[in-house]
């Protein structure tokens, strides 16, 4: 099983190459108006039922799958290869790349959701139609979502709860109650969080042995950057200008007093105060290992992470014992709010099939998401009416319910380099080269500089 990756942001000269370059796969076959050749992350047994039935229903078409890791070379390889004409027809990125890729694909030809009497708004989720539709054009979709959670480790909330049941005493009997129904059925809230966090940590002197949660650092947390943001979206913080053309996440907003609050410092400095050797919730830090390598060697309660993250456990350590959560909210006050993050088909103009590519993922995306579904184990991205409320959040896991509360952000035609600058605003505090508030203010400009920029 390949290590979870993470993306470097690719330089402006490597777009550059990438366009003008024409190496390839050595196992990619040249794209033709008979065949299409897309290119996924996932194995390949979860495209072939879905081939074979297109196969049977477009007589004299072949399509080839070929199976990619979402690595640093993953973007200019694939570049390189639409323009030397060698595919791929449809091809999978990131969910947050179709805004900067969209001036390269092809958009949906209507008359394809139209002929299944479909109407994509009233379908799909509002997250996907918010990544993937702009100018009223479509140039992507998915059969299902994925979104942030959690993954805690039962066994050492057995242990946090002999803790509660041996430092507290009878006199705190209703603190104590409180305590073991949280640790029982995880926490709902940001502030239920908190309070555990304490007795699932075990330190030794000054140094952590056992990490509560694996938060508050960049470098060795997976997904920091998708934690700050969510952190930033439950706070109902407004992440850029509507125009896209400045990040205001930095700055203030009115409450209901009239008085300046600062959602979005909020939510870093939350985040930032697990690392804080100075705070009640401090529990991790930058010299521990990755949180994965933590999380299995019994030296972490809690990591966060997405659904792909399960099979990895499964078939790696198919004897470790972990169980799954939702992410905790703010509480009654704000909206509940899921990060989402997924696949997203798309079309290079540069196909020489791109209405039969189309034609793929639209099916992919309707009638075949339920096969593709089962294997990924994601979230249908197609709506549903289902009731939302805190009470049936806790230990449950992510199921078509959290399709409503789904969202993600336009980071503009630099996705990585935004999340670049949000890890960096996370190190500048906890090297305390910065306060949070300035820390996040370079974070802002550099990222509106990103969303200005106007050439690759």
């Amino acid at each position: 099983m390949k290590k979870i990756l993470k993306i470097v942001g690719a330089s402006c000269l490597a777009i550059v190459m990438a366009l003008s370059l024409t190496g390839c796969d050595s196992t990619t076959t040249t794209s033709s108006s008979n065949q299409l050749v897309i290119w996924g992350f996932v194995d390949k047994d979860v495209f072939s039922p879905i081939i074979k039935d297109f196969q049977s229903q477009h007589k004299g078409i072949t399509v080839k799958y070929y199976q990619k890791s979402l690595d640093n070379n993953y973007e200019n390889d694939a570049l390189n290869s639409i323009l030397s004409g060698q595919g791929p027809d449809v091809w999978a990125i990131p969910n947050d790349w179709v805004y900067r890729h969209k001036d390269k694909l092809a958009p949906m030809p209507a008359n394809l959701l139209t002929d299944k009497k479909i109407v994509a708004k009233d379908y799909f989720a509002d997250a996907v139609m918010k990544d993937n539709a702009f100018d009223n054009q479509i140039y992507g979709l998915t059969p299902t979502i994925d979104i942030l959670q959690v993954y805690f480790n039962p066994a050492l909330f057995d242990n946090a709860r002999s803790h509660v049941n041996k430092t507290l005493s009878e006199s705190n009997h209703d603190a104590q109650q409180e305590l073991n129904k949280i640790l029982s059925n995880f926490p709902i809230t940001w502030d239920e969080f908190n309070k555990i966090i304490p007795y699932l940590t075990v330190k030794n002197g000054s140094s952590i042995s056992v990490a509560g949660a694996a938060l508050g650092t960049s470098s060795n947390v997976s997904y920091s950057q998708d934690i700050l943001s969510l952190l930033m979206l439950q706070n109902q913080t407004k992440m850029t200008s509507d125009d896209l053309s400045q990040a205001n996440f930095n700055l203030p907003v009115k409450n209901t007093a009239g008085a300046d609050v600062y959602p979005g410092r909020n939510a870093l400095d939350f985040y930032s105060g697990f690392s804080n050797s100075g705070s009640g919730i401090y529990t991790w830090n930058a010299g521990m290992p990755s949180d994965v390598e933590a999380f299995v060697k019994n030296q972490a309660a809690i990591i966060f992470g997405y659904s792909n993250l399960s099979t990895f456990f499964h078939q790696i350590y198919p004897n470790f014992q972990f169980q799954q959560a939702l992410m905790p909210q703010v509480g009654d006050i704000n909206n509940i709010v899921d990060y989402a993050h997924y696949t997203s088909y798309v079309v290079p103009t540069a196909s020489p099939n791109t209405a039969l590519a189309w034609q793929f993922v639209v099916s992919l995306s309707t009638d075949e998401a339920s096969t593709y579904r089962s294997t990924t184990k994601e979230i249908p991205a197609k709506k549903a009416d289902s009731e939302i409320s805190l009470k049936n959040r806790g230990g449950a896991t992510p199921s078509q319910n959290q399709i409503k509360t789904a969202v993600s952000w336009n980071k503009g035609r630099y996705p990585l380099g935004v999340d670049s600058q949000l890890r960096q605003a996370i190190d500048r505090i906890n090297s305390g080269a910065q306060s949070s508030q300035t820390s996040l203010d370079t974070a802002a400009s550099n990222i509106t500089d990103l969303l200005r920029k106007t050439i690759w």
